[in-house]
């Protein structure tokens, strides 16, 4: 793999006397737990377009514009984050608490959003705040753990499945009044509840303020977190500094494979997690409890496999169990729909295997992307560009398979994304072969 010196360091960055920074333990702690919570509410999303599309009479197609928003705005707001994110990391707490407190206000505005217009403006706020957390906190995750990224990545994403199978199972039970699963027999198994179920709006209006609090906790753990301040900073110039890093990297490093790779994982992905409760609901004619667990199945397990999976990763590279990762989701996507018109183990079977390495690539093509930018300072904006790269394609991918739903059948999306993990595949064998032990084993001040 070619080696490339980055540009010399611009000479305003004249660091001040060293200054209380917050522990390593603090902020990891703090970064990968926070995670979880902001997820618990985020990924209620998919089981609550359920609700949204069949309250407001939402098609396929309008679906598929819900996707797509919310992969837009988190794909631009993920790029720009992670730029600003290096340029002042001295000011990285205030960040992580904007990402936060943006949440909780978009959260609001969908509560009470009386038309789909202002729904989608509100989504995209929504969307923004959550996007905006991962280029800081994975940029910190990086820089502090550089002798164990993948393991930490991975960490930071598994506590984020926590709340990705706690928040759709909650909202599930109560937006549905019961614990109920329908097996194939018609025997349904469960109880009812001891009130009414709620509606998405008020599940909405709850996780606002809870979100909005957060972010208060959040800056007062982690006000200390990033770098020392620099003097007299020259903003043109060290703007031009990253730009020039940006470029050097980018020449023999195998990062256009890399990015690719992630950008069409990230196109199918956001979009499955729409579609297999929509096709479950409207397909196959399941409750939404029975919607949510199958959406939670498609997260859930990865919190035991992706720190393993990230933990080898560090060991023996990225490649291999990228393409290994990549090959085994195309045959799932495609097996999904096969079970039938009415449901059947079989479709819980596939999700469950599909969980199993649910955002796992993501995680290392992230690792493997924080390899190459940590020779210039960059991980943040690198995580950033990634993460963008990853919805800014899925907002073109959402189009592409729920259009064709309006008018052929459910099946159908599930065949074009398995297409779609297909040129990943083929891309993923285009990433440059792994040499592991580069970095330095303590963390860069």
């Amino acid at each position: 793999m070619a080696q490339t010196s980055a540009p010399t360091q611009p000479a305003s960055r004249v660091p001040r006397a060293p200054r209380r920074r917050t522990g390593n333990g603090v902020m990891a702690s703090t970064l990968i737990g926070a995670h979880a919570f902001e997820h618990f509410f985020s990924n209620a999303i998919p089981l609550l377009t359920t609700f949204i599309a069949a309250d407001l009479g939402l098609s396929a197609l309008q679906v598929g514009v819900i996707v797509a928003v919310r992969s837009a705005f988190a794909g631009l707001t993920s790029v720009g984050g992670g730029f600003l994110s290096d340029l002042f990391h001295h000011r990285v707490a205030w960040v992580l608490s904007i990402s936060a407190f943006l949440s909780g206000v978009g959260l609001l505005l969908m509560a009470v959003s009386p038309s789909f217009a202002l729904l989608l403006f509100a989504l995209a706020c929504a969307s923004s705040g959550a996007a905006l957390w991962h280029p800081p906190a994975l940029g910190l995750l990086a820089q502090r753990f550089p002798r164990q990224r993948g393991l930490y990545i991975s960490m930071h994403r598994s506590t984020g499945s926590v709340g990705d199978v706690l928040g759709p199972m909650v909202a599930g039970i109560l937006l549905l009044g019961a614990l109920q699963w329908e097996a194939t027999d018609g025997l349904i198994v469960g109880w009812e509840l001891g009130w009414d179920p709620i509606g998405w709006r008020l599940w909405l209006a709850v996780s606002a303020p809870v979100m909005i609090v957060s972010a208060f906790v959040i800056y007062g753990l982690l006000r200390h977190a990033g770098n020392t301040p620099p003097l007299n900073i020259d903003i043109v110039q060290r703007m031009r500094h990253q730009w020039d890093s940006t470029r050097v990297a980018f020449r023999g490093t195998g990062l256009w494979a890399i990015f690719a790779v992630s950008a069409v994982r990230g196109m199918a992905d956001g979009s499955l997690l729409f579609l297999v409760p929509l096709y479950m609901t409207q397909a196959l004619g399941v409750n939404s409890f029975q919607a949510a667990a199958h959406l939670a199945l498609m997260v859930g397990p990865a919190m035991v496999t992706a720190p393993l999976i990230g933990a080898l990763s560090d060991k023996v590279g990225r490649k291999s169990l990228i393409v290994l990762l990549m090959a085994v989701t195309t045959v799932l996507t495609m097996a999904m729909p096969l079970g039938g018109q009415q449901y059947s183990l079989w479709i819980t079977l596939c999700v469950a295997l599909y969980g199993l390495q649910h955002f796992t690539v993501i995680n290392l093509t992230s690792a493997a992307a924080a390899d190459v930018a940590a020779r210039y300072g960059l991980e943040s904006s690198f995580l950033g560009l990634m993460w963008g790269n990853n919805v800014l394609f899925g907002a073109v991918a959402a189009v592409f398979i729920f259009g064709p739903i309006e008018w052929l059948d459910w099946q159908y999306g599930f065949f074009i994304a398995a297409g779609i993990y297909f040129v990943g595949l083929l891309a993923s064998l285009m990433i440059p072969s792994d040499r592991r032990g580069q970095e330095p084993a303590a963390a860069a001040a």
